[in-house]
């Protein structure tokens, strides 16, 4: 499991710093550097998939359930290098976890920023800010009347 775990680690930090370009892809809307990001991140979820069946299927044999008993009894082993590469593993996992939460608000921020910029174009956002029609025309809120008519 020694290895598993290492090579689970590294998976992770891989998927990290392509997460953290992503960020980077999202901040630009860089559309292309995300579609390449996208493509390099498909091998990674894969194989962290693997990982995961791997460990579950691990977990099974010895009796332990995924999570804090698997933490226990690893810490328990009396092998400092599996419990060592477990708890490297884990904080692979959480950088990973974060920076896809990261990524995710960035995401939501953006789309919302896009709606209401689409609302703005449709004439549904604020009186004041309103710039087109239903037509597609200039608004004619802004126009100009003498003092006589006002």
């Amino acid at each position: 499991m020694e290895n598993v775990f290492s090579q689970a680690q590294l998976d992770c930090e891989a998927f990290a710093e392509l997460l953290d370009q992503e960020q980077q892809a999202l901040i630009d809307r860089n559309m292309a550097e995300l579609e390449t990001l996208l493509a390099a991140k498909t091998p990674l979820v894969n194989a962290l998939a693997h990982h995961d069946h791997a460990i579950r299927a691990w977990c099974t044999q010895i009796g332990v359930a995924p999570g804090d008993s698997l933490q226990h009894y690893i810490e328990t082993s009396g092998s400092p290098a599996l419990s060592e590469r477990y708890m490297a593993f884990q904080d692979a996992l959480k950088r990973c976890q974060a920076a896809n939460l990261r990524n995710a608000r960035l995401v939501r921020h953006n789309q919302q920023a896009t709606g209401h910029l689409l609302d703005l174009l449709r004439n549904q956002g604020e009186s004041s800010q309103s710039v087109y029609d239903r037509q597609g025309l200039a608004s004619r809120s802004g126009t100009q009347r003498n003092l006589t008519k006002v």
